[in-house]
Protein backbone atom coordinates (compact mmCIF):
# COMPACT_ATOMS: atom_id res chain seq x y z
CA UNK A 1 0.00 0.00 0.00
CA UNK A 2 1.35 3.44 -0.94
CA UNK A 3 2.18 6.28 1.42
CA UNK A 4 -0.82 8.14 0.02
CA UNK A 5 -3.21 5.36 0.98
CA UNK A 6 -1.82 5.14 4.51
CA UNK A 7 -1.46 8.85 5.20
CA UNK A 8 -4.87 9.03 6.86
CA UNK A 9 -5.62 12.53 5.59
CA UNK A 10 -7.03 14.08 2.42
CA UNK A 11 -4.48 14.90 -0.27
CA UNK A 12 -3.84 18.48 -1.26
CA UNK A 13 -4.04 19.72 -4.84
CA UNK A 14 -0.24 19.96 -4.95
CA UNK A 15 0.18 16.38 -3.71
CA UNK A 16 -2.23 14.97 -6.25
CA UNK A 17 -0.54 16.81 -9.11
CA UNK A 18 2.96 15.81 -8.01
CA UNK A 19 1.90 12.18 -7.61
CA UNK A 20 0.41 12.20 -11.12
CA UNK A 21 3.78 13.45 -12.34
CA UNK A 22 5.66 10.80 -10.36
CA UNK A 23 3.65 7.68 -11.23
CA UNK A 24 0.42 8.36 -13.08
CA UNK A 25 -0.68 10.28 -16.19
CA UNK A 26 2.24 12.70 -16.14
CA UNK A 27 1.29 14.92 -19.06
CA UNK A 28 -2.21 15.53 -17.67
CA UNK A 29 -0.71 17.13 -14.57
CA UNK A 30 2.11 18.85 -16.45
CA UNK A 31 -0.35 20.59 -18.78
CA UNK A 32 -1.71 22.38 -15.73
CA UNK A 33 1.59 22.97 -14.00
CA UNK A 34 3.17 24.35 -17.17
CA UNK A 35 0.32 26.85 -17.37
CA UNK A 36 0.98 27.91 -13.78
CA UNK A 37 -2.29 26.36 -12.58
CA UNK A 38 -2.23 24.24 -9.43
CA UNK A 39 -5.89 23.27 -9.24
CA UNK A 40 -7.71 20.03 -8.40
CA UNK A 41 -11.50 20.21 -8.25
CA UNK A 42 -13.26 20.03 -4.92
CA UNK A 43 -16.72 21.56 -4.59
CA UNK A 44 -18.61 22.29 -7.80
CA UNK A 45 -21.90 24.10 -8.39
CA UNK A 46 -23.45 25.28 -11.68
CA UNK A 47 -20.90 27.56 -13.39
CA UNK A 48 -18.34 27.48 -10.57
CA UNK A 49 -15.56 25.18 -9.39
CA UNK A 50 -13.56 25.34 -6.14
CA UNK A 51 -10.20 23.77 -5.46
CA UNK A 52 -9.90 20.95 -2.94
CA UNK A 53 -8.79 23.34 -0.24
CA UNK A 54 -11.74 25.67 -0.85
CA UNK A 55 -9.38 28.62 -1.22
CA UNK A 56 -9.83 29.25 -4.95
CA UNK A 57 -13.06 29.62 -6.94
CA UNK A 58 -13.15 29.80 -10.73
CA UNK A 59 -15.89 30.23 -13.30
CA UNK A 60 -15.65 27.20 -15.57
CA UNK A 61 -15.19 28.35 -19.16
CA UNK A 62 -13.84 25.02 -20.35
CA UNK A 63 -16.64 22.62 -19.30
CA UNK A 64 -14.50 19.61 -20.40
CA UNK A 65 -15.25 20.45 -24.01
CA UNK A 66 -18.98 20.65 -23.35
CA UNK A 67 -19.52 17.81 -20.84
CA UNK A 68 -20.89 20.36 -18.38
CA UNK A 69 -23.02 22.32 -20.84
CA UNK A 70 -25.82 22.39 -18.23
CA UNK A 71 -23.37 23.46 -15.55
CA UNK A 72 -22.14 21.27 -12.73
CA UNK A 73 -24.65 19.11 -10.83
CA UNK A 74 -27.72 20.49 -12.59
CA UNK A 75 -30.50 19.94 -10.03
CA UNK A 76 -33.00 18.32 -12.41
CA UNK A 77 -30.46 15.96 -13.91
CA UNK A 78 -29.08 15.13 -10.48
CA UNK A 79 -32.61 14.35 -9.26
CA UNK A 80 -33.19 12.09 -12.27
CA UNK A 81 -29.97 10.21 -11.54
CA UNK A 82 -30.78 9.84 -7.84
CA UNK A 83 -34.28 8.72 -8.68
CA UNK A 84 -33.01 6.06 -11.09
CA UNK A 85 -30.76 4.62 -8.41
CA UNK A 86 -33.14 4.95 -5.48
CA UNK A 87 -36.02 3.22 -7.25
CA UNK A 88 -33.98 0.03 -7.43
CA UNK A 89 -32.32 0.28 -10.82
CA UNK A 90 -28.75 -0.57 -11.77
CA UNK A 91 -27.08 -1.03 -15.16
CA UNK A 92 -29.16 -4.10 -15.88
CA UNK A 93 -28.18 -6.84 -18.31
CA UNK A 94 -27.16 -5.93 -21.85
CA UNK A 95 -29.02 -8.99 -23.15
CA UNK A 96 -32.32 -7.83 -21.67
CA UNK A 97 -34.14 -4.97 -23.48
CA UNK A 98 -35.36 -2.09 -21.31
CA UNK A 99 -38.07 0.49 -21.75
CA UNK A 100 -35.81 3.49 -20.95
CA UNK A 101 -33.74 2.72 -24.06
CA UNK A 102 -36.89 2.93 -26.17
CA UNK A 103 -37.97 6.18 -24.50
CA UNK A 104 -34.58 7.74 -25.27
CA UNK A 105 -34.62 6.53 -28.87
CA UNK A 106 -38.07 8.09 -29.31
CA UNK A 107 -36.97 11.36 -27.73
CA UNK A 108 -33.90 11.56 -29.97
CA UNK A 109 -36.03 10.90 -33.07
CA UNK A 110 -38.54 13.56 -31.97
CA UNK A 111 -35.83 16.20 -31.46
CA UNK A 112 -33.49 15.26 -34.31
CA UNK A 113 -32.61 18.06 -36.75
CA UNK A 114 -33.86 15.88 -39.60
CA UNK A 115 -36.84 13.54 -39.51
CA UNK A 116 -34.72 11.02 -41.43
CA UNK A 117 -32.55 10.53 -38.32
CA UNK A 118 -35.16 8.33 -36.68
CA UNK A 119 -33.01 5.49 -35.37
CA UNK A 120 -30.23 5.54 -32.77
CA UNK A 121 -27.65 3.44 -30.96
CA UNK A 122 -26.93 4.43 -27.35
CA UNK A 123 -23.32 4.16 -26.16
CA UNK A 124 -21.29 5.35 -23.19
CA UNK A 125 -19.03 7.87 -24.95
CA UNK A 126 -18.80 10.04 -28.04
CA UNK A 127 -15.62 8.22 -29.03
CA UNK A 128 -17.55 4.95 -29.07
CA UNK A 129 -20.35 6.56 -31.08
CA UNK A 130 -17.83 7.77 -33.66
CA UNK A 131 -16.25 4.32 -33.73
CA UNK A 132 -19.64 2.71 -34.38
CA UNK A 133 -20.55 5.33 -37.00
CA UNK A 134 -17.42 4.55 -39.01
CA UNK A 135 -17.98 0.80 -38.73
CA UNK A 136 -21.55 1.30 -39.94
CA UNK A 137 -20.31 3.44 -42.83
CA UNK A 138 -17.94 0.67 -43.91
CA UNK A 139 -20.75 -1.88 -43.67
CA UNK A 140 -23.35 0.24 -45.46
CA UNK A 141 -21.20 1.47 -48.34
CA UNK A 142 -18.84 -1.46 -48.72
CA UNK A 143 -15.97 1.07 -48.72
CA UNK A 144 -13.22 1.31 -46.12
CA UNK A 145 -12.01 4.89 -46.12
CA UNK A 146 -13.18 8.08 -44.43
CA UNK A 147 -12.44 11.79 -44.79
CA UNK A 148 -11.98 14.10 -41.78
CA UNK A 149 -10.63 17.55 -40.93
CA UNK A 150 -6.94 17.56 -40.05
CA UNK A 151 -7.42 19.77 -36.98
CA UNK A 152 -10.69 18.24 -35.77
CA UNK A 153 -11.13 15.89 -32.86
CA UNK A 154 -13.31 12.77 -32.76
CA UNK A 155 -11.70 10.50 -30.17
CA UNK A 156 -8.65 8.65 -28.96
CA UNK A 157 -9.40 4.99 -29.61
CA UNK A 158 -10.69 2.68 -32.32
CA UNK A 159 -11.78 4.14 -35.64
CA UNK A 160 -12.38 7.46 -33.87
CA UNK A 161 -8.62 7.75 -33.36
CA UNK A 162 -8.14 7.24 -37.10
CA UNK A 163 -10.38 10.26 -37.72
CA UNK A 164 -8.36 12.55 -35.41
CA UNK A 165 -5.42 13.92 -37.35
CA UNK A 166 -4.28 16.76 -35.11
CA UNK A 167 -0.53 16.86 -34.63
CA UNK A 168 -1.06 17.91 -31.01
CA UNK A 169 -3.85 15.55 -29.93
CA UNK A 170 -3.88 12.81 -32.55
CA UNK A 171 -2.25 9.44 -31.84
CA UNK A 172 -2.17 7.78 -35.27
CA UNK A 173 1.61 7.91 -35.56
CA UNK A 174 2.18 7.35 -31.84
CA UNK A 175 0.43 3.99 -31.92
CA UNK A 176 1.49 3.14 -35.47
CA UNK A 177 -2.17 2.96 -36.46
CA UNK A 178 -3.05 2.10 -40.05
CA UNK A 179 -3.26 5.22 -42.21
CA UNK A 180 -4.90 3.59 -45.21
CA UNK A 181 -8.42 4.20 -43.86
CA UNK A 182 -8.29 8.01 -43.56
CA UNK A 183 -7.81 11.07 -45.73
CA UNK A 184 -7.57 14.49 -44.10
CA UNK A 185 -8.39 17.92 -45.52
CA UNK A 186 -6.37 20.78 -44.08
CA UNK A 187 -8.46 23.87 -44.82
CA UNK A 188 -11.79 24.00 -43.01
CA UNK A 189 -14.44 25.31 -45.40
CA UNK A 190 -12.47 24.55 -48.58
CA UNK A 191 -14.94 22.60 -50.71
CA UNK A 192 -12.48 22.15 -53.56
CA UNK A 193 -10.01 20.36 -51.30
CA UNK A 194 -12.74 18.08 -49.99
CA UNK A 195 -13.96 17.44 -53.51
CA UNK A 196 -10.51 16.07 -54.36
CA UNK A 197 -10.60 13.86 -51.25
CA UNK A 198 -13.96 12.25 -52.05
CA UNK A 199 -12.65 9.56 -54.37
CA UNK A 200 -14.74 6.43 -55.18
CA UNK A 201 -13.21 4.47 -52.28
CA UNK A 202 -14.49 6.89 -49.60
CA UNK A 203 -17.37 5.57 -47.50
CA UNK A 204 -17.97 8.56 -45.19
CA UNK A 205 -17.00 12.09 -44.33
CA UNK A 206 -17.11 13.09 -40.66
CA UNK A 207 -17.03 16.73 -39.62
CA UNK A 208 -17.92 19.07 -36.79
CA UNK A 209 -20.01 22.13 -37.64
CA UNK A 210 -17.33 24.44 -36.28
CA UNK A 211 -13.58 24.56 -36.70
CA UNK A 212 -12.88 23.44 -33.16
CA UNK A 213 -9.43 24.99 -32.98
CA UNK A 214 -10.79 28.46 -33.73
CA UNK A 215 -14.52 27.99 -32.87
CA UNK A 216 -15.28 29.49 -36.30
CA UNK A 217 -18.51 28.03 -37.72
CA UNK A 218 -18.66 26.87 -41.30
CA UNK A 219 -20.81 28.89 -43.69
CA UNK A 220 -24.30 27.87 -44.79
CA UNK A 221 -23.06 27.72 -48.38
CA UNK A 222 -20.19 25.41 -47.49
CA UNK A 223 -22.27 22.87 -45.59
CA UNK A 224 -25.11 22.94 -48.07
CA UNK A 225 -22.68 22.20 -50.90
CA UNK A 226 -20.85 19.60 -48.79
CA UNK A 227 -24.06 17.74 -47.98
CA UNK A 228 -25.01 17.72 -51.66
CA UNK A 229 -21.54 16.60 -52.72
CA UNK A 230 -21.53 13.65 -50.31
CA UNK A 231 -24.95 12.58 -51.55
CA UNK A 232 -23.82 12.72 -55.17
CA UNK A 233 -20.73 10.60 -54.44
CA UNK A 234 -22.54 8.00 -52.34
CA UNK A 235 -20.51 9.10 -49.30
CA UNK A 236 -22.24 9.03 -45.92
CA UNK A 237 -22.27 12.49 -44.34
CA UNK A 238 -21.60 12.13 -40.59
CA UNK A 239 -22.08 15.24 -38.44
CA UNK A 240 -20.34 15.16 -35.05
CA UNK A 241 -22.43 17.34 -32.72
CA UNK A 242 -20.61 16.19 -29.60
CA UNK A 243 -19.65 19.77 -28.83
CA UNK A 244 -22.02 21.82 -30.97
CA UNK A 245 -25.27 20.14 -29.89
CA UNK A 246 -27.60 20.42 -26.89
CA UNK A 247 -28.10 24.16 -27.26
CA UNK A 248 -24.49 25.27 -27.63
CA UNK A 249 -25.23 27.39 -30.73
CA UNK A 250 -28.56 28.76 -29.49
CA UNK A 251 -30.50 25.96 -31.16
CA UNK A 252 -30.73 22.42 -29.91
CA UNK A 253 -28.51 21.22 -32.78
CA UNK A 254 -26.03 23.27 -34.80
CA UNK A 255 -27.36 21.38 -37.85
CA UNK A 256 -30.51 23.49 -37.58
CA UNK A 257 -28.52 26.51 -38.79
CA UNK A 258 -27.80 24.78 -42.09
CA UNK A 259 -29.62 23.27 -45.04
CA UNK A 260 -28.08 19.82 -44.67
CA UNK A 261 -29.22 16.22 -44.55
CA UNK A 262 -26.74 14.22 -42.48
CA UNK A 263 -26.90 10.46 -42.75
CA UNK A 264 -25.65 10.05 -39.18
CA UNK A 265 -25.20 12.39 -36.24
CA UNK A 266 -23.30 11.99 -32.99
CA UNK A 267 -24.20 13.59 -29.68
CA UNK A 268 -22.48 13.06 -26.36
CA UNK A 269 -20.42 14.76 -23.66
CA UNK A 270 -23.20 17.05 -22.44
CA UNK A 271 -25.81 14.33 -22.94
CA UNK A 272 -24.40 12.92 -19.70
CA UNK A 273 -25.28 16.06 -17.77
CA UNK A 274 -21.75 15.69 -16.44
CA UNK A 275 -23.13 13.04 -14.09
CA UNK A 276 -23.43 9.68 -15.87
CA UNK A 277 -21.73 8.59 -19.13
CA UNK A 278 -23.98 8.39 -22.19
CA UNK A 279 -23.74 9.18 -25.89
CA UNK A 280 -25.88 8.51 -28.93
CA UNK A 281 -25.45 7.85 -32.64
CA UNK A 282 -28.47 8.88 -34.71
CA UNK A 283 -28.97 7.60 -38.26
CA UNK A 284 -31.35 6.87 -41.08
CA UNK A 285 -33.56 3.81 -40.73
CA UNK A 286 -32.03 2.01 -43.74
CA UNK A 287 -28.53 2.35 -42.28
CA UNK A 288 -29.76 1.08 -38.93
CA UNK A 289 -31.50 -1.94 -40.42
CA UNK A 290 -28.55 -2.99 -42.56
CA UNK A 291 -25.99 -2.50 -39.80
CA UNK A 292 -27.85 -3.48 -36.62
CA UNK A 293 -30.35 -6.06 -37.78
CA UNK A 294 -28.57 -8.21 -40.35
CA UNK A 295 -26.28 -9.73 -37.70
CA UNK A 296 -27.35 -11.06 -34.29
CA UNK A 297 -24.43 -9.32 -32.55
CA UNK A 298 -23.89 -6.33 -34.84
CA UNK A 299 -23.11 -4.02 -31.92
CA UNK A 300 -23.30 -4.87 -28.23
CA UNK A 301 -22.08 -3.10 -25.12
CA UNK A 302 -22.21 -4.36 -21.54
CA UNK A 303 -23.13 -0.91 -20.24
CA UNK A 304 -24.16 1.12 -23.30
CA UNK A 305 -27.86 1.98 -23.26
CA UNK A 306 -28.42 0.95 -19.65
CA UNK A 307 -31.47 2.28 -17.84
CA UNK A 308 -29.64 4.81 -15.69
CA UNK A 309 -27.80 6.39 -18.62
CA UNK A 310 -30.99 6.61 -20.67
CA UNK A 311 -32.92 8.28 -17.84
CA UNK A 312 -30.16 10.87 -17.42
CA UNK A 313 -29.94 11.56 -21.16
CA UNK A 314 -33.71 11.93 -21.45
CA UNK A 315 -33.70 14.57 -18.72
CA UNK A 316 -30.80 16.43 -20.36
CA UNK A 317 -32.69 16.52 -23.66
CA UNK A 318 -35.80 17.77 -21.88
CA UNK A 319 -33.89 20.65 -20.26
CA UNK A 320 -31.76 21.57 -23.29
CA UNK A 321 -34.73 21.66 -25.69
CA UNK A 322 -36.79 24.11 -23.62
CA UNK A 323 -37.40 27.40 -25.46
CA UNK A 324 -36.51 29.35 -22.30
CA UNK A 325 -33.16 27.56 -22.05
CA UNK A 326 -32.27 28.22 -25.69
CA UNK A 327 -33.40 31.83 -25.44
CA UNK A 328 -31.05 32.33 -22.47
CA UNK A 329 -28.16 31.02 -24.60
CA UNK A 330 -28.96 33.56 -27.34
CA UNK A 331 -29.48 36.58 -25.10
CA UNK A 332 -26.47 35.85 -22.88
CA UNK A 333 -24.33 35.29 -25.98
CA UNK A 334 -25.25 38.71 -27.35
CA UNK A 335 -24.62 40.34 -24.00
CA UNK A 336 -21.25 38.67 -23.39
CA UNK A 337 -20.10 39.54 -26.91
CA UNK A 338 -20.79 43.21 -26.16
CA UNK A 339 -18.86 43.04 -22.89
CA UNK A 340 -15.87 41.28 -24.48
CA UNK A 341 -15.87 43.74 -27.37
CA UNK A 342 -15.53 46.60 -24.86
CA UNK A 343 -12.45 44.98 -23.35
CA UNK A 344 -10.98 44.38 -26.81
CA UNK A 345 -11.50 48.05 -27.71
CA UNK A 346 -9.72 49.09 -24.51
CA UNK A 347 -6.69 46.93 -25.40
CA UNK A 348 -6.99 47.16 -29.18
CA UNK A 349 -3.24 46.86 -29.77
CA UNK A 350 -3.29 43.30 -28.47
CA UNK A 351 -6.91 42.08 -28.45
CA UNK A 352 -9.65 42.08 -31.06
CA UNK A 353 -13.14 40.54 -31.22
CA UNK A 354 -13.13 36.91 -32.23
CA UNK A 355 -15.92 34.36 -32.64
CA UNK A 356 -19.27 34.56 -30.94
CA UNK A 357 -21.51 31.66 -31.93
CA UNK A 358 -24.07 30.87 -29.27
CA UNK A 359 -22.02 29.61 -26.33
CA UNK A 360 -18.71 29.63 -28.22
CA UNK A 361 -16.51 32.68 -27.63
CA UNK A 362 -13.00 33.71 -28.58
CA UNK A 363 -10.88 36.81 -28.21
CA UNK A 364 -8.13 37.18 -30.80
CA UNK A 365 -4.60 37.92 -29.63
CA UNK A 366 -2.33 39.80 -32.04
CA UNK A 367 0.83 38.34 -30.45
CA UNK A 368 0.55 34.55 -30.14
CA UNK A 369 3.32 34.51 -27.52
CA UNK A 370 1.00 36.39 -25.15
CA UNK A 371 -1.62 33.63 -25.22
CA UNK A 372 -0.24 31.38 -22.46
CA UNK A 373 0.44 34.33 -20.16
CA UNK A 374 -3.04 35.72 -20.68
CA UNK A 375 -4.53 32.27 -19.97
CA UNK A 376 -2.64 32.17 -16.66
CA UNK A 377 -3.50 35.73 -15.68
CA UNK A 378 -7.24 35.34 -16.32
CA UNK A 379 -7.15 32.13 -14.28
CA UNK A 380 -5.65 34.12 -11.42
CA UNK A 381 -8.59 36.49 -11.84
CA UNK A 382 -11.08 33.64 -11.46
CA UNK A 383 -11.80 32.34 -14.99
CA UNK A 384 -10.72 28.88 -16.14
CA UNK A 385 -10.66 29.24 -19.92
CA UNK A 386 -10.99 26.40 -22.39
CA UNK A 387 -7.61 26.87 -24.07
CA UNK A 388 -5.49 28.99 -26.37
CA UNK A 389 -5.84 28.01 -30.03
CA UNK A 390 -2.91 26.12 -31.53
CA UNK A 391 -3.52 27.37 -35.08
CA UNK A 392 -4.03 30.88 -36.46
CA UNK A 393 -5.64 33.14 -35.49
CA UNK A 394 -4.20 33.03 -31.98
CA UNK A 395 -7.19 33.20 -29.66
CA UNK A 396 -8.23 32.80 -26.05
CA UNK A 397 -11.19 30.40 -26.06
CA UNK A 398 -14.21 30.41 -23.74
CA UNK A 399 -16.74 27.55 -23.51
CA UNK A 400 -18.89 28.40 -20.49
CA UNK A 401 -21.89 26.43 -19.22
CA UNK A 402 -25.08 27.31 -21.09
CA UNK A 403 -26.65 28.22 -17.76
CA UNK A 404 -24.44 31.34 -17.76
CA UNK A 405 -26.39 34.55 -17.13
CA UNK A 406 -25.55 38.25 -17.36
CA UNK A 407 -23.94 38.30 -13.94
CA UNK A 408 -21.54 35.54 -14.97
CA UNK A 409 -20.93 37.22 -18.32
CA UNK A 410 -19.88 40.44 -16.59
CA UNK A 411 -17.61 38.41 -14.32
CA UNK A 412 -15.83 36.95 -17.37
CA UNK A 413 -15.35 40.32 -19.07
CA UNK A 414 -14.15 42.04 -15.90
CA UNK A 415 -11.66 39.25 -15.24
CA UNK A 416 -10.29 39.65 -18.78
CA UNK A 417 -9.93 43.38 -18.17
CA UNK A 418 -8.06 42.81 -14.90
CA UNK A 419 -5.82 40.21 -16.54
CA UNK A 420 -4.92 42.67 -19.28
CA UNK A 421 -4.21 45.36 -16.67
CA UNK A 422 -1.76 42.99 -15.01
CA UNK A 423 -0.04 42.25 -18.32
CA UNK A 424 0.20 45.98 -18.93
CA UNK A 425 1.60 46.44 -15.44
CA UNK A 426 4.30 43.89 -16.14
CA UNK A 427 5.55 46.22 -18.86
CA UNK A 428 6.17 43.32 -21.22
CA UNK A 429 3.41 44.06 -23.69
CA UNK A 430 2.18 47.22 -25.36
CA UNK A 431 -1.54 47.08 -24.66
Amino acid sequence: MSDIQTSGRPLSSAEILSTYVARSWRSNAMRQLNKGIEFVIGKRDDIYLWNLEGTKRVLDCGTAGGVHCLGHRHPEVLAALKGAIEDGRDTGLWSMPNAEYLYLQDKLAELAPSKALNRSVITLSSTTSVDVAIMFAFRFTGRQKIVAYQHGYHGHSGFAALATGSAEEGVIDYYHLPKAHTKFFDNYGDLDEIDRCLTPDIGALIVELINYETFEPGSREFFSALSKLCNERGVLFIVDETRTGLGRTGRLWASEHYCINPDMMITGKGLSGGLYPVSALLMREDIYEKCMNEHDFAYISSLGGNEISCIVANKVLEVASRPSFLENVVTTSTFLKGELDKVCAKYHNLLSPGVTHGGFFTVKISDAAVGPELYREIYEEGILCHSVSVIEPASLKFLPPLTLDRVGAVEIAEALDRAMQKLKGHGKHHT
